[in-house]
């Protein structure tokens, strides 16, 4: 059997974006700098940074079973995959810390905690409302969840508005810590390059560059963002709209684009994911404004109420505010806060007033971006936040 490495750390997440989420990113960075071992349960990711690879042990995430079947058949399957996890746990890795991301996470590592002893460290970034849930075992999982949450040690979540409603939908107890950490990247100081974005995406010298980079599902607007093309665009601004995944062939989306672009419109799409976050700000810091709007709805389970409330948890608004970027959001209560303060951008209610908001920010652009710049340094640097939250993990470990 190999040593086991006297510091070591799991991770336990559904998601397979995990390497595009800044409070994960920096939070595997800074444990990998303390010299820990991570061994990571989840599925294939979409991309996992080049540098991360030779510190993380990759395993199979178990079937999560929402209500367990009274067969002998399920039954025998559901323990033979705990039994294993239980092992790795507490035998192979001897791991104290366990970081669950979001509810599934959060009713695995549990069942996992109800046999052996170890800090459980719940990582909520999408908070679940069984009244938004119309499919029954979504209804099950958030039960699941509410279940769980009391064994949680320790929560990670982004502002207070956030911790409120996550207390709200469960039960944790009052020796639970909650611990507030923005999702935003650490600072990173991106040197002049010679770059040119212009060049890579044939974009007109003289036009400024407005970008979209993240998730493009019903949430974010951006179809309605392409719609007003080509009569309500304005044509000074280019549309850059990046995705780290790509989009299906048939996607009404992707033909929209592919529809304007064959019509020598003002809008690109750019679907790949960087392997490195140093070329993913080089990328991004070429751009003029960023976008990011969220529009909530009731067929997505995490775009209700999550979205309604989404405060400091929007990565790409804050790797934005980082790089100078002035941005538009849409109206939320934090963004209206924190708009009022610094005047990092323009707020809009609707997709119609997007092109109004673009002429604003151009005209005061330089002082937006230094106004940016000082958001993210007052507000939202998770540097010291994180060191916090490894300081408490030292204490299992040391």
């Amino acid at each position: 059997m190999s040593k086991i490495n006297s510091k070591t750390i799991a991770f336990l997440s559904p998601k397979i974006d995990t390497f595009t989420n800044p409070t994960l990113v920096v939070l595997i960075q800074k444990l990998i700098a303390k010299g820990y071992k991570i061994i990571y349960y989840g599925f294939d990711q979409l991309f996992i940074p080049s540098e991360y690879r030779k510190y993380i042990e990759f395993k199979e995430l178990p079937f999560n079973f929402y209500k367990l079947d009274k067969n002998p058949k399920s039954i025998f399957k559901f323990l033979k995959q705990y039994l294993k996890l239980i092992r790795d746990f507490k035998w192979h890795n001897k791991i104290k810390s366990l970081i669950c991301v979001d509810p599934m996470g959060l009713v695995i590592g549990g069942r996992i905690k109800k046999f052996i002893g170890f800090k459980l460290i719940y990582a909520s970034f999408e908070i679940f409302f069984e009244d938004e849930f119309f499919v029954q075992r979504k209804r099950v999982l958030k039960k699941l969840e509410m279940n769980y949450s009391k064994l949680s040690d320790i929560v990670i979540i982004q502002d207070d508005r956030r911790e409120k409603l996550l207390k709200s939908v469960n039960n944790f107890t009052d020796k639970t810590i909650f611990l507030k950490i923005p999702v935003s990247p650490l600072k990173t100081e991106v040197i002049e390059n010679d770059y040119d974005i212009y060049n890579e995406f044939n974009i007109p010298a003289d036009k400024i560059i407005a970008v979209y980079s993240g998730s493009l599902q019903n949430w974010s607007g951006i179809s309605e963002i392409v719609s007003l093309f080509p009569d309500k665009w304005d044509n000074d601004f280019w549309l850059l709209i990046h995705t780290h995944q790509k989009l299906d062939e048939n996607s009404e989306l992707k033909n929209d684009i592919g529809k304007l672009i064959d019509k020598n419109q003002n809008i690109t799409l750019h679907e790949k994911p960087f392997y490195r976050f140093e070329e993913y700000y080089k990328f991004l810091s070429k751009c003029n404004i960023g976008i990011a709007t969220y529009f909530p709805n009731n067929l997505d389970i995490f775009a209700g109420k999550n979205l309604e409330a989404i405060g400091l948890s929007s990565g790409k608004f804050s790797t934005y505010m980082m790089l100078g970027i002035p941005t538009i959001t849409t109206n939320h209560h934090t963004y209206k806060i924190l708009n009022n303060k610094y005047g990092y951008g323009e707020i809009i209610n609707i997709i119609s007033e997007l092109p109004e908001a673009l002429k604003k920010i151009r005209s005061g652009i330089s002082a937006k971006s230094e106004s940016c710049r000082l958001l993210y340094d007052n507000v939202l640097n998770p540097d010291l936040r994180i060191d916090d939250l490894i300081n408490h993990i030292e204490t299992v470990d040391n």
